[in-house]
């Protein structure tokens, strides 16, 4: 469970604060949509979850642990981020970016073929051989 409690998003060395005050809650399996205008903070509030901008008041929870006590690598295992933009190095299917996670290589077979079966399940199966496009 991902859990911000009024927290402050800004960048420390320029004294700037972007966002003040913001809490939620995220259980597994929710989905959030950040929505405002160009240059109100979103991309700096995600870059603080993330770990890559310092977290200037408040607190973030992942697990119920405060994520400065994270280390970068396990963060990384326990949350998952899939930018608006990119620049790809050559053109992946949809489905290879699902399967882009951090799995042991013995059990990668296996999650990938779980992976797919959701899909299908899910009706998201004509995913699997479409291009992202740039």
């Amino acid at each position: 469970m991902l859990e911000v409690k009024n927290a402050v998003f800004g960048y420390a060395k320029k004294k700037k604060t972007a966002l003040e005050g913001i809490s939620f809650q995220l259980k597994p399996g929710e989905l959030l949509c950040i929505l405002g205008a160009n240059g109100v903070g979103k991309t700096t509030m995600f870059r603080t979850i993330l770990g890559f901008c310092p977290l200037l008041g408040g607190e973030i929870l992942v697990d119920g642990k405060d994520i400065r006590s994270i280390s970068r690598k396990e963060l990384a295992k326990r949350i998952a981020y899939v930018p608006q933009y990119h620049a790809l190095p050559f053109p992946y299917r949809v489905f290879d970016v699902v399967l882009m996670c951090r799995v042991f290589p013995r059990r990668a077979g296996r999650m990938k073929k779980r992976r797919f079966r959701r899909w299908s399940a899910w009706g998201y199966g004509i995913w699997k051989t479409r291009f992202i496009q740039r």
